[in-house]
């Protein structure tokens, strides 16, 4: 009988993570138009945690709220260094310890949040847990990152391209990517000069060049291909390594 149960259980698979390993691509999760602002984090976050990213797993990856946690942490630390105070680590739930519970998931996503509401970000740009977690609203869970990528550049700490180009034109995001949805040829010199700068920033972050005469939509085909294989730091998967595990 002992014998039996011990062939069943090591027969038993181990439980499935509470988020897939991946899931479905950057450009197809999200409106195209916030692509470069993903990839722009995706770089702002492996300077911060130094962890690799497949961009084209973005969200993927931030879904269990390991990655952001540790860069909470990262920047926390960097915040406690600039105002000369004793940093203080915020706990959560590391990916190795998630198991198949998506409570821990849900309970690292909040602990984000709420972090991000005591570091100073507008909770008007913030999100639920439910908008990452089930992906019920990736915009919303964008807008929150790049609330707490502004309150980083507020507290003069490193922050992303995408927020040097904000402040240099005291325009949103959002404000900057309108201008390719207007006529081209009814544009005045310094907005333009806008778009030029945005085309600028899509090169710098691995999209290629850009037509800034032409709509964001445009660049479809192009960005899709680009995306595909992109790592943010070193692919673990070139030399035939297993990826480590992201805290």
């Amino acid at each position: 009988m002992a014998d039996g149960r011990r062939g069943s259980l090591l027969g038993t698979p181990p439980p499935e993570p509470p988020i897939p390993e991946r899931g479905p691509s950057l450009a197809s999760s999200i409106e195209l138009r916030y692509v470069p602002l993903c990839v722009d984090l995706c770089h702002w976050i492996n300077d911060y945690t130094g962890i690799s990213m497949e961009v084209n797993q973005f969200w993927t990856l931030l879904q269990d709220g390991c990655i952001l946690c540790n860069l909470m942490n990262k920047l926390e630390q960097q915040h406690a260094i600039n105002i000369e105070e004793t940093y203080q680590y915020i706990g959560y739930t590391l990916k190795k310890d998630l198991g198949d519970q998506l409570f821990y998931v849900r309970l690292n996503v909040e602990t984000f949040i709420r972090w991000a509401k005591n570091f100073g970000c507008d909770k008007e740009l913030l999100c639920q847990v439910g908008h990452l977690v089930e992906r019920k609203d990736l915009e919303r869970a964008l807008s929150c990152i790049h609330a707490v990528a502004r309150r980083a550049a507020e507290l003069r700490m490193p922050y992303p391209k995408c927020l040097r180009l904000e402040i240099k034109f005291q325009m949103s995001y959002n404000q900057i990517v309108e201008m390719f949805d207007k006529d081209h040829s009814t544009l005045d010199e310094d907005q333009i000069h806008v778009k030029k700068c945005f085309a600028d920033f899509c090169e710098s972050v691995g999209l290629g060049k850009i037509d800034i005469t032409q709509p964001i939509k445009s660049n479809s085909s192009e960005w899709k291909s680009r995306l595909a294989g992109m790592w943010v730091g070193p692919n673990p998967m070139e030399n035939g390594d297993i990826s480590p595990i992201p805290e």
